[in-house]
Formats: C-alpha cells, structure tokens, sequence
C-alpha cells in the first residue's frame, strides 16, 4: 500500500497514510480492510467453535459407550451374585474358554466396575470443561458479531 493520492476520488491531492487507508473505504461499494479483518477473524473463531462442538460430540459418545459398558458389567456382577458356591466359571481367552476362580472373577468385574466409574468422572469432568468453553466462545462469537453489525450501521 505505502501512501497515495485521493485523486481517483476527487479529493485534495496529498499523500494519505497506510493506516488511514486500513481503517476507511475509499471507494463507494467496498468493504474497509478492517471489516475484512473483523469478518476474518470472525470466520476463524467460527471454526474453532464447530471444533469445540465436534470435540464435544466425541466426548458424548465416549460418555455413552462407558454407560453401555457399565450397565453390562453390572448385569455380570449381578449373575455373579446368583452363583451357587460350587459354579464354574469359564473366560474366553482368543478361542480357548479357560476356567477361572470365582473370587477372581468377582474381584475382576468389581475392578472393571471401578475403572467404569473414575472414568465415567473424568468423562463428565471433560465434558464439563468443553461444554463451558463452547460457552464463552459462543459470547465472543455474539459479541464481535455484534461489533460488526454495528460498525456497518455506523458505517
């Protein structure tokens, strides 16, 4: 840009410097650099919104496969419940069933169930954060919007 003349608009003829040319059209139909700039930076914070939101819809479905998971680890933990003293107990291991102890068993799902939960926590905890950063860069969304809205009304 460096600096230039108002002669194509009818204007005084002296230099017009680099900044002013950011900040004003010069031309009728136009949009001002900074409005280019303001609607930009609007359209990049969009996108990292739709990344907030797709980041968000992973760590739901997460949440729901744990849910699934917990819900038939409790079912086992409740067959387990039922067993008579003198049951046998066999685990799939590849293509082999493998007899197991049923203390340890029942000691294996009640560690599976515990993992479940601290990790049903910290999935809530996640969820916690994005859906609170989805928030606020939701209000940042609106109000430079808002910005801009208001600087073609006074424009």
């Amino acid at each position: 840009f460096g600096s230039s003349t108002c002669s194509e608009v009818g204007v005084l003829a002296q230099p017009i410097p680099r900044s002013f040319l950011l900040k004003y059209i010069l031309l009728s139909g136009t949009m001002a650099p900074d409005k280019d700039a303001m609607q930009k930076k609007w359209e990049q914070e969009l996108e990292v919104f739709k990344g907030l939101q797709e980041a968000l819809q992973k760590t739901y479905e997460a949440k729901a496969g744990l849910v699934a998971q917990q819900q038939e680890t409790e079912m086992v933990k409740e067959e387990f419940d039922t067993l008579e003293d003198d049951a046998v107990i066999y685990k799939l291991v590849g293509p082999v069933m493998v007899k197991q102890d049923v203390d340890d068993s029942k000691a294996n799902v009640e560690k599976r169930l515990e993992f479940i939960k601290d990790e049903l926590k910290r999935t809530d905890s996640l969820i916690e954060k994005q859906e609170g950063d989805m928030k606020s860069k939701q209000e940042a969304l609106v109000k430079m919007q808002q910005s801009m809205q208001e600087a073609a009304a006074g424009a």
